[in-house]
């Protein structure tokens, strides 16, 4: 293998010799010490190896016994390197090529966040650009230590964080604190109606229920409350009220859909990818302005040992429609009604227990006008903390 890779560096032909007397060029190549390689017969021809500076013997060799030699292949770092070695411009460019890369290595080009679980890598990054560490900062400019200590202080799950630079990137490393157990709300509340209902079952927890099986409630009334004077010692006594007030509940939800309804007729796509240097955007491409596209961005970065470095491919893919507007029957502007007002129900009542559905719909000239009004069981107790002043 070293001899192949030293044959390489210093180069070598492939010739053809023919026309002659084969064995008595072999034997006087060797007598003049030309070393030949990999000799084989092709016909009524003979193939071989040599290197650069004994091709030139061979000439003289092949005629003097009454042949010719022909190169048919050149192999090695001489023939690569022949066509550039007096183009300058091509030796100052890899110069200025190393001093690029060696320069912009000297700024922070990727943040990583390891040992993080309770604290986001969001909050890290933007607490580190807040404080001038971002992508694009010179590492020299760079307080580590400051930035260290910054964040373990304003980040209460933050024990012990290091910034290490590897290469371009900026490695932040997180331990965090022992979680601490949650703590017992005892704030002294009431349990009030968030809407209108009849009650039909009380859970309490906490505090004394004011309300029953039943009962007619309208918004803001008191359904349990932290707060009951004893009979028996004549004084207040204070509770967290919470618990759970389910209500049979009356609402309405109204809609109007346009019998018009644009939609996208996707006609072709197409990608245009772009060169990532050091945060720089080179695009590979010529893009046409004015059609209509969806665009969806991808980035794939040269990773070496998990560390991402500044080197990257961005491609763009464009998914280009005609916007068309269609017309809708009245069986088809009903149907979309239908739909969107089931939508609509799914996140608004969403939890309830669905009791009965009244659903109606209007068809006029230009829109539907649909309407669900539904009866339905929701817990509407809501907690509100109750605020005493200094004299009380």
């Amino acid at each position: 293998m070293l001899i192949r890779l030293f044959r390489w560096f210093l180069g070598y032909v492939k010739f053809r010799y023919s026309g002659g007397f084969k064995e008595d060029f072999i034997n006087d190549c060797y007598n003049s010490g030309v070393d030949l390689k990999n000799i084989c017969l092709n016909g009524d021809d003979l193939t071989a190896d040599t290197r650069i500076k004994t091709y030139k013997l061979l000439h003289r060799i092949a005629f003097s016994h009454g042949g010719t030699v022909k190169i048919y292949k050149k192999k090695g770092f001489p023939f690569i390197f022949s066509p550039i070695h007096n183009r300058w411009g091509f030796f100052a460019g890899i110069v200025y090529l190393v001093f690029f890369i060696s320069f912009m290595g000297g700024f922070v080009w990727n943040i990583t966040v390891t040992g993080n679980n309770r604290v986001t890598e969001v909050k890290i990054v933007d607490y580190l650009a807040k404080n001038g560490f971002k992508i694009g900062t010179r590492w020299s400019d760079t307080d580590k230590e400051g930035l260290e200590t910054s964040i373990m202080s304003d980040f209460e799950d933050v024990a012990w964080i290091s910034i290490n630079k590897i290469g371009s990137t900026a490695s932040v490393e997180i331990n965090e604190t022992v979680a601490k157990p949650e703590i017992t709300d005892n704030n002294i509340t009431n349990v009030k109606a968030k809407k209108d209902g009849v009650i039909v079952r009380v859970i309490t927890l906490g505090g004394w229920a004011e309300i029953k099986e039943g009962d007619a409630v309208t918004e803001g009334d008191l359904l349990i409350s932290g707060v009951r004077e004893s009979e028996v010692d004549k004084k207040n006594h204070y509770a967290h009220a919470h618990g759970n007030v389910f209500a049979q509940v009356s609402s309405e939800i109204s809609m109007n859909i346009n019998r018009k309804q644009n939609r996208k007729d996707y006609t072709y796509s197409r990608e245009y990818k772009s060169l990532s240097i050091f945060g720089m955007e080179i695009p590979l491409f010529i893009k046409k302005d004015g059609e209509d596209a969806e665009i969806s961005i991808n980035k794939t970065y040269l990773v070496i040992n998990s560390y991402r470095l500044p080197f990257g491919i961005i491609t763009q893919t464009a998914d280009y429609y005609n916007t068309e507007t269609d017309i809708l029957s009245d069986e088809a502007l009903e149907e979309l009604a239908k739909s969107e007002l089931e939508k609509k129900k799914e996140q608004e009542l969403k939890n309830c227990e669905i009791l009965t559905e009244n659903i109606n719909v209007e068809i006029n000239e230009n829109d539907c006008v649909i309407t669900g009004r539904y009866s339905y069981i929701q817990d509407i107790g809501e907690e509100t903390e109750i605020l005493f002043n200094d004299e009380e």
